[in-house]
């Protein structure tokens, strides 16, 4: 008897970590996106008749393993980022995993209060509630469900009307239908044919949309007007822009020079911070022998020094010159990364900086302005700015002058995180900004991986990780735009007014009271 009660106890615990384990390999990087469709069953079986306290702790059990196995890579990135030792890593990727996992937690438990008196309800409520968590709940590496499906187009096109939360909208829609006609099978051995019908209705909806937005943007592709752009991916990572400037930055000369000669692109690209800059003003010009006498147009990442407005200023920066060294136009990242690029509060208690010394102190740029070469407008970000579409959309409405980029580019660097799946995961994440903003996005990086990335959310062409290599591709260069780019995130937020007042009225019901009682 005991034995059986001790299985009993444990089954829900066990259900909860499968899911983590399923969230996480179904993810991209990992890339067995079809488990997203399923992952949350074991744990929507867990919860049956749970309390919703329970029901909180199981979820949040469920999203820490979720969230621990997809950022393990978090360990290498307090070494390489902060200077942090092994444990100090270790301790980070459980806070992280706590912190983000608290969305599983709170969908878990306001499911299970939702859903306690009308079991079927999950068919709405577990989407719904998801898609609000997703909306509100702040993360410093958002990973929103709705990547995983990065390479299914025809499911991923509805992003640009409901962004990529109605990506992961549709995901736990088809988690919440399985479970749904899973538990009509097992426990009353009928089919659930409404909910089936309706599932297959919304996917054939969906890949339908699919396929008319694809063939309507390749239309428009292939009369648009082309930039040649050339990346350049020198395998040279996050130590060597303190141990090996001078190396660094002279191969990024030589395969610049090369790339030219050979491919005679409109554009070069180097990824961020491959030179360190001092300008007494936003004008002027660079030493054309600095940027590998090219003759050609070229964007790089910078570590920018300047004074401004009385004071000096670090930035980290993208910087683009023409073929003589002239200064077109500068971006300043806005996101900054806590505790490597700043410390929370530490324009308050300086002391902190002392205490972290390979925390750098930049400051966070505010200009959302498109660069311009010759007559096309390219906005840019930097590293990991692109895996927040509100970010991106604020970038591509064109700042106060409403001049909307004809391409997108991200310089980036991932060697932070070493030999892991994150390139990928950042890569996923980042090609729906395409979509949503239906522009190409071009990608530079360090070490891999870079991309191109066309205006259907598809990667047209890749490097390596950690491999020494350039790129060339001929990008569209699209106008118009999106419903996402004009009402953003409406589907969160339509969501998070929805499970507020759902959650409210259960909460505040005769029975919900008796139960707390």
């Amino acid at each position: 008897m005991t034995d059986s009660k001790d299985f009993k106890f444990l089954l829900p615990w066990g259900g909860a970590i499968a899911s983590g384990i399923l969230m996480f390999v179904g993810y991209a990087g990992f890339d067995q996106f079809y488990l997203e469709w399923f992952f949350l069953l074991p744990l929507l079986w867990a919860l049956r008749g749970q309390r919703p306290k329970r029901a909180f702790l199981l979820g949040w059990l469920a999203g820490i393993v979720g969230h621990g196995g997809g950022f393990y890579w978090i360990i290498q990135m307090f070494q390489q980022f902060a200077g942090a030792p092994w444990i100090a890593g270790v301790f980070g990727l459980l806070l992280l995993a706590a912190a983000n996992g608290i969305v599983l937690a709170v969908w878990a438990w306001g499911t299970t209060l939702v859903t306690r008196d009308r079991q079927w309800q999950v068919l709405w409520a577990a989407p719904v509630i998801w898609t609000a968590m997703e909306k509100l709940w702040p993360e410093v590496f958002p990973n929103y469900l709705g990547a995983s499906q990065y390479r299914i187009s025809h499911l991923t096109q509805i992003a640009d009307f409901a962004g990529i939360l109605g990506v992961s909208f549709l995901v736990i829609y088809i988690n919440a239908t399985l479970y749904w006609a899973t538990v009509c099978w097992r426990e009353q051995r009928t089919m659930a044919w409404r909910a089936i019908a309706a599932l297959a209705v919304t996917l054939l909806l969906v890949t339908g949309y699919g396929e008319l937005r694809i063939r309507e943007v390749e239309r428009k592709v292939a009369s648009a007007q082309r930039l040649t752009v050339g990346l350049v991916q020198t395998n040279r990572g996050a130590a060597d822009n303190h141990l090996a400037v001078d190396l660094m930055q002279k191969e990024h000369r030589d395969l610049s020079r090369e790339l030219v000669a050979v491919q005679k692109p409109d554009l070069v690209v180097w990824p961020e911070g491959v030179l360190s800059v001092s300008l007494a003003s936003r004008e002027g010009s660079l030493p054309t022998w600095a940027l590998g006498d090219l003759q050609t147009p070229l964007l790089f990442g910078a570590c920018l020094q300047i004074k401004e407005e009385g004071e000096t200023h670090f930035c980290n920066s993208a910087l683009l010159a023409d073929g003589s060294g002239r200064i077109l136009g500068s971006y300043d990242k806005t996101v900054l990364v806590p505790f490597g690029e700043y410390i929370p509060f530490g324009d308050i208690f300086p002391q902190l900086y002392a205490w972290s010394p390979y925390s750098a102190k930049f400051f966070s740029g505010r200009s959302t302005q498109p660069l311009k070469l010759g007559s096309h407008l390219l906005s840019v970000s930097i590293c990991y700015e692109d895996i927040f579409p509100t970010h991106i959309r604020k970038l591509m409405r064109g700042g106060g002058e409403g001049r909307k980029a004809d391409v997108m580019f991200n310089l980036t660097n991932d060697s932070w995180y070493g030999n892991s799946v994150e390139p990928m995961e950042h890569l996923a994440l980042a090609s729906f900004r395409s979509i949503e903003n239906r522009r190409s996005l071009v990608r530079v990086t360090n070490t891999g991986i870079s991309a191109f990335v066309d205006p259907v959310g598809r990667i047209v062409s890749r490097t390596g990780v950690w491999t020494r290599e350039v790129l060339v591709d001929r990008v569209p260069l699209l106008d118009g735009g999106t419903l996402y780019g004009a009402a953003g995130d409406w589907i969160g937020w339509l969501c998070a007014a929805i499970s507020l007042f759902v959650i409210a009225r259960s909460t505040l019901s005769k029975k919900a009271r008796a139960q707390f009682d």
